[in-house]
């Protein structure tokens, strides 16, 4: 399951980032409302932590623009504001929960945990697909286009991880550090070697399954899925 924490201390964010980490989630993290609504806007969350006090765009301005856009994606705003009109107004906006600041890290999983219990139809789609292509994060597969028609690939969960990343940005490349960041954390030692072994994998099963799209390297940034 993938967690986007947006929160505009970098300590902070890192520190909650790590709980979430020890407890088997994935994490990407935005500090300012703009990244924010640009990765939340990817489809690739499971649960978005949003905290209201973003700078360049706040946080009930990103929810406004996801529930817009259409996104049903589970919203938990994070806010040292625990005045009921602030309650209300996100709420109104399309949060699913409130949590005031501080808090205990066991509250906080508890609420993730409820707020992702909803029933998968009414849940965002966690397929991806490009190129040919259709990732089912959660089936943990690949079904990709062949010279012979369509195969499937078994994936690991670190390879559909990847996957997932490169394919919510499509054409797109993905700097390498940004990949690290999110596969493992920022400040996993050896990161891009690890990186390196896991692209190298999962280019094995692409090119043994025959697939048409590919992982490119682009020099000097990271990789993007291509044909």
């Amino acid at each position: 399951m993938r967690i986007l924490l947006c929160e505009d201390a970098p300590r902070l964010a890192e520190a909650e980032a790590e709980v979430l980490r020890k407890q088997g989630y994935g994490v990407d993290i935005a500090t300012d409302g703009e990244r924010a609504e640009e990765l939340a806007l990817t489809g690739a969350h499971d649960c978005v932590l949003l905290d209201i006090m973003l700078p360049k765009k706040s946080g009930l301005e990103v929810l406004q623009v996801l529930r817009t856009a259409g996104s049903s994606v589970p919203v938990i705003l994070l806010t040292a504001r625990t005045g009921v009109d602030d309650r209300v107004a996100g709420l109104d906006a399309g949060a699913d929960d409130y949590l005031p600041k501080p808090f205990h890290a066991s509250e906080l999983l508890a609420r993730i945990r409820a707020v992702t219990r909803r029933p998968l139809a009414i849940r965002p789609p966690r397929a991806l697909a490009s190129f040919g292509a259709e990732l089912d994060v959660r089936g943990l597969s690949l079904r990709v286009a062949t010279a012979a028609g369509a195969g499937d690939i078994a994936l690991t969960p670190r390879e559909a991880q990847l996957l997932e990343r490169l394919m919510a940005r499509v054409g797109a490349p993905v700097a390498k550090g940004d990949l690290v960041a999110s596969l493992w954390g920022p400040s996993t030692i050896g990161g891009e070697n690890r990186l390196e072994v896991l692209v190298h994998a999962l280019r094995g099963k692409l090119e043994k399954a025959g697939a048409m799209p590919r992982i490119e390297t682009v020099r000097g940034v990271g990789y993007r899925w291509a044909m």
